[in-house]
């Protein structure tokens, strides 16, 4: 009944601090109009871009530093102190009255979002057992998964922003206090033994990295994350340049397609504990390999689908739009067991630190998809390709990166299992 309780102060406390997150796409134009963001019509997205990028690489910067000091210094507290910052800033964003004011919170919001993931990680690991760290992860990711939702439509169309990031700072307030409160008791590797773990030391941390399971992970993450960052960002474009539909439509089949995300973390995260409690190990890593087969296949089938240009009913968006969902959600089944694998290997006391590694790379897998993709779609332009042809060779080559992320988890069936029980037998 804790762990519940835990698990369900943490999921609303992701859900409103990630729909803060996302309540700023929609509102660029806005607050362009209302004077906060300068600039004319050829120069206010630059300043508008910064309110996005200068936060980002400020917080990833400081990511490995919260990891350790997680480590160092108790995850329950760092993540009071950290969602504390996150409800503060959200708070102010919705009283601002200048671009100084905005980028100034918006830092501060960031730091504390970047700087909060790996501790999470760390902390899941802490409350949940091993057999069940599936749905644990779970729980983080989809309520990650269903803020972006939230923020996109309290802030898009059914509030006022002001009010918007208001209600986000307070329930944020609200639910790491709630938090903070039921997790009483739960030290570093709660979950994993009631006794105190060792003192922390950053070179038995970086040593702790080097398992071969966690160098696995670590390698494909970035592979792993390329294609996300490109269909993310360019999802929306991709669908109306390739298929010829407006915007609404286009944005309604990756609204559709993003929840559809959210149950693939649950579904995979679930089966995996199943699996691995009747298999061992060797379940997750079979659900991971399924998932991204399937989503890999599915997702190269939308991609390249022959969709009937400029047609925009239902039997025609069916097909494709059940396509995004099965490559999204089959795909998103190995997400929470990436994260299982490392708590799994890595020793209690190091999981912050390991974690934040972990972090930066899933990051910069997501910031420099877009930037690839674009060089990708430039050089078959180049080539002498159409537009249409060019985006779907550059799109489907980046989705093919998976295929790395199947061998790296085909590998793992020889690895995860012996590192797995060395770690407990270490103990």
């Amino acid at each position: 009944m804790k762990t519940s309780l835990i698990l369900l102060f943490l999921a609303l406390m992701v859900l409103f601090y990630f729909s803060g997150n996302y309540m700023l796409a929609p509102i660029l134009d806005t607050l362009h109009k209302e004077g906060i963001i300068p600039g004319n019509e050829q120069t206010w997205r630059l300043y508008a871009g910064f309110l996005k990028t200068v936060p980002g690489f400020i917080g990833l910067a400081l990511t490995f530093l919260w990891g350790v000091l997680g480590d160092k210094l108790g995850r329950r507290r760092l993540l009071f102190v950290l969602g504390l910052a996150m409800g503060i800033a959200l708070i102010l964003v919705s009283s601002v009255t200048s671009y100084l004011e905005i980028m100034s919170y918006l830092i501060i919001f960031g730091v504390a979002l970047l700087g909060i993931s790996p501790v999470i990680y760390a902390f899941i690991a802490d409350v949940v057992p091993s057999e069940k760290r599936g749905k644990g992860y779970a729980t983080y990711y989809a309520s990650s998964v269903f803020g972006m939702v939230l923020g996109l439509l309290m802030a898009g169309i059914l509030l006022n922003w002001r009010t918007a990031y208001l209600i986000a700072g307070v329930f944020v307030l609200v639910f790491v206090v709630g938090l903070y409160l039921s997790s009483k008791g739960v030290t570093i590797g709660y979950s994993d033994s009631p006794e105190t773990t060792k003192k922390y030391s950053l070179r038995e941390a970086v040593r702790g990295a080097l398992t071969r399971s966690v160098l696995i992970i670590m390698i494909q993450i970035i592979a792993w994350t390329i294609p996300w960052g490109m269909l993310a960002y360019f999802s929306v474009d991709y669908i109306m340049t390739r298929w010829g539909i407006p915007r609404t439509y286009a944005s309604l089949i990756l609204i559709v397609a993003t929840i559809s995300i959210a149950f693939g973390h649950i579904i995979g995260g679930a089966l995996s504990d199943k699996l691995a409690k009747k298999k061992g190990p060797i379940g997750r890593v079979q659900v991971s390999i399924a998932g991204i087969i399937v989503g890999y296949l599915a997702m190269v089938a939308m991609l390249a689908y022959p969709y009937p240009y400029g047609e925009v009913s239902f039997a025609s968006l069916l097909p494709p739009a059940l396509l995004a969902v099965a490559g999204m959600m089959f795909t998103t089944f190995a997400y929470p067991n990436i994260s299982t694998v490392i708590s799994d290997c890595v020793k209690p006391e190091y999981r912050g630190t390991i974690f934040s590694i972990y972090n930066i790379l899933n990051s910069a897998g997501w910031a420099i998809g877009p930037t690839i993709y674009g060089a990708l779609v430039y050089f078959f332009l180049s080539s002498g390709l159409t537009k249409s042809s060019s985006l779907l060779y550059a799109a489907v080559s980046l989705v093919s990166l998976w295929l790395l992320c199947i061998i790296a988890w085909i590998l793992l069936t020889k690895y995860y299992p012996a590192d797995y029980k060395r770690l407990r037998t270490d103990k």
